[in-house]
């Protein structure tokens, strides 16, 4: 197993313990925000170490070796990468029609002053429709010239 996987769990692991002693320690208003970040960095931290520490004993190198040679193998199947560009193009469409729905219901809850939502809210959720279409059609030129 590479020494990346070890180091990158230990910098993550020490970012989580410094992130729970700075909630510990400190008053912030925003402390519940703090804990979240710190648990987000400690759990990928310490399962990247042990992973680290089970895979790199000699008695399972037969095994991580198989192991990534089927991951290899799962990662350029053709099948399956038509499948995850299939599963990408579908889901950039349900984003795009929650996007308008969101717009719609906010604006309506608005209109009738049921809610009071800045105009900011409505018009950043119309820049992030426009941002998701202007970068499918980035990514689909680009890729087209690659092919």
């Amino acid at each position: 197993m590479k020494k990346n996987m070890l180091y990158l769990g230990i910098v993550y692991f020490i970012c989580g313990i410094l992130l729970v002693l700075l909630a510990t320690f400190t008053e912030f208003s925003f402390e519940a925000f703090i804990w979240g970040l710190s648990g987000a960095a400690l759990g990928p931290g310490i399962c990247m170490i042990f992973q680290y520490m089970y895979w790199s004993k000699p008695e399972r190198a037969v095994d991580y070796e198989e192991k990534i040679k089927n991951q290899r193998i799962e990662m350029n199947d053709e099948r399956r990468v038509m499948l995850r560009d299939k599963a990408g193009r579908i889901t950039n469409q349900i984003m795009s029609y929650v996007l308008v729905i969101l717009i719609f219901i906010v604006s309506i809850l608005s209109v009738f002053s049921v809610m009071v939502i800045s105009k900011w809210v409505l018009v950043v959720l119309g820049l992030l429709i426009l941002f998701q279409f202007i970068c499918s059609v980035v990514v689909y030129n680009k890729l087209d010239k690659k092919l």
